[in-house]
């Protein structure tokens, strides 16, 4: 995947039309980006996780700076549940960060919506939509083709189902049924390690209480 894994989450939870989040988002996608965040530092060897206590490693920023903010606000000895709750409060504007961030590489161009001359609002529009178009393409083969995923991909599929936006990617009702199964199933695919899929079960028991 050529964007961090919150990024991709990111992308899917936006509205396409509007140019907004996702309604079923609002409430989920700040710590489903800060668990996105988290869990790749960990695939970057920049965190280890022991029974789902974090242990920071490397503190060497790895060039993206919404990870590097996570990984500096990290603390050695926290479960990453309680992490990500902690850090939640933290972060609350890292959509407008992830926005920033998108918009430098070109992915997202700001739009406001005018009357006469007037800035209403803000939109985010998709100006370079390939970067969307393949994720959701090798999600779709994931489910379809049963192509084997990467741990990112392994990743983003189980928070775009604990975010409960499996339906912006899989509009069709038996497609989405398809999906579901696998997102479910998802978490102890052989792509990850133990950790990462004990994590990630942890974390559907966190969204979906």
């Amino acid at each position: 995947m050529k964007l961090s894994i919150a990024e991709g989450l990111y992308l899917i939870a936006l509205d396409d039309e509007e140019g907004r989040l996702l309604a079923a988002a609002e409430k989920s996608i700040v710590p489903g980006i800060l668990s996105a965040c988290v869990l790749e530092l960990y695939l970057l060897n920049k965190v280890a996780l022991t029974d789902g206590v974090i242990k920071v490693e490397d503190t060497v920023g790895t060039g993206n700076g919404i990870l590097d903010s996570v990984l500096k606000k990290l603390h050695s000895g926290t479960h990453i549940v309680q992490d990500i709750e902690n850090l939640t409060d933290h972060f609350k504007d890292i959509q407008a960060d992830i926005d920033e961030l998108l918009v430098h590489r070109g992915i997202l161009k700001r739009e406001a919506t005018k009357l006469l001359w007037i800035p209403l609002s803000e939109r985010m529009d998709n100006a370079n939509y390939a970067f969307e178009q393949e994720i959701r393409n090798i999600l779709k083969a994931i489910v379809f083709k049963s192509a084997k995923p990467t741990p990112s991909f392994v990743i983003l599929m189980s928070l775009i189902y604990d975010c409960k936006i499996l339906d912006e990617v899989f509009h069709d009702k038996d497609d989405l049924i398809d999906a579901v199964k696998v997102a479910k199933d998802i978490v102890d695919s052989p792509s990850i390690d133990s950790e990462v899929s004990q994590v990630l079960k942890e974390l559907r028991k966190f969204f979906n209480p």
